[in-house]
């Protein structure tokens, strides 16, 4: 499915890409947190991975729904834009 044109320049869908692109970060630490768990460390790093991702996902979805609500009927189906916030946070835009 083709990127609707009126996301692009939507800084709610901007906020949501970059909010999932750093819950990935969040989750990278909550593995390392795991890892330093494991070795009998403190759990510090795994909790400022769950807060931070928490943060993140909560951000993601709320600017999601807001980029949503904001397109014009007939708008896309949820599983299509939730597939496409997915394929946005993970490729870099070419600059124009």
């Amino acid at each position: 499915m083709d990127e609707p044109t009126a996301l692009g320049a939507n800084p709610h869908w901007q906020v949501a890409v970059w909010a999932l692109r750093l819950g990935y970060l969040a989750l990278a630490v909550i593995v390392v947190g795991l890892i330093v768990l494991g070795v009998g460390s403190t759990p510090w790093v795994l909790a400022v991975g769950v807060i931070f991702w928490l943060v993140f996902a909560v951000t993601s979805a709320v600017n999601f729904m807001w980029a949503r609500a904001q397109l014009g009927r007939p708008r896309p189906g949820f599983v299509e834009l939730r597939a496409l916030l997915l394929r946005d946070s993970l490729r870099r835009r070419p600059k124009s």
